[in-house]
């Protein structure tokens, strides 16, 4: 049965091209309307302080502080809101990460785009979602092959984790992530203790391997 009011979302991801692709899909559903657009995390928390939305699809490729950042922030600023993530990031760490910062539903953009829309009712209905390759990758990380250390980061920790990888200073993930100088500086030798690793090299050689930065992007 239908609501009697629309589901309003708002999509957020930096490609204009591709919001109106997902506009478009999910208009097609009676009780659904995008109300809302934004290219970025400030963007997008400046148009939920203006409008009412009951859900909203965020991307976690974000320019800046990265998307899982931006979930964090919206997620204490309207906790009750729905998150559901739609993301290329298809390794298990960014759901568990996603989900631990605040995210209703992890779904991959290599889904059927019906998963989309069931995942949207289902988030409205306080269902945690994840899709089923998604599912199906976590289900086998109880193997060894599947294990990765970054999963013993905190979210804020991958997040710093992620950025000192893709070569970001101190000083601009401090900028980015609204922290001191010093708390990163901390955050960089706790998150090198959990990892068990002693440079930065590694740290890079970590994160390629759990899909947080591509090949050819190196620290400095």
């Amino acid at each position: 049965m239908l609501r009697s009011k629309p589901v309003r979302i708002c999509l957020v991801d930096d490609h204009s091209v591709v919001r109106v692709g997902y506009r478009r899909f999910l208009e097609q559903e009676a009780d659904f309307a995008v109300v809302a657009e934004a290219g970025s995390g400030e963007e997008a928390y400046r148009v939920l302080q203006a409008l009412e939305v009951d859900v909203v699809i965020l991307d976690l490729s974000m320019p800046g502080e990265g998307g899982l950042s931006v979930l964090r922030r919206l997620k204490s600023r309207w906790p009750l809101l729905p998150i559901l993530v739609f993301s290329m990031h298809d390794h298990p760490t960014f759901a568990i990460q996603a989900t631990r910062a605040g995210a209703n539903g992890y779904i991959t953009k290599s889904s059927d785009p019906e998963i989309m829309v069931s995942a949207v009712r289902r988030v409205l209905a306080g269902v945690l979602v994840m899709s089923p390759d998604m599912t199906r990758k976590i289900t086998r990380m109880d193997g060894p092959e599947e294990s990765t250390p970054t999963l013993g980061l905190s979210a804020r920790e991958f997040d710093v984790f992620r950025l000192i990888a893709s070569g970001k200073s101190h000083e601009e993930i401090a900028s980015l992530l609204r922290l001191s100088v010093k708390t990163v500086m901390n955050r960089h030798s706790m998150i090198r203790q959990k990892l068990e690793i002693d440079n930065d090299i590694e740290l890079f050689q970590l994160a390629i391997e759990c899909g947080a930065v591509e090949a050819r992007v190196g620290p400095r």
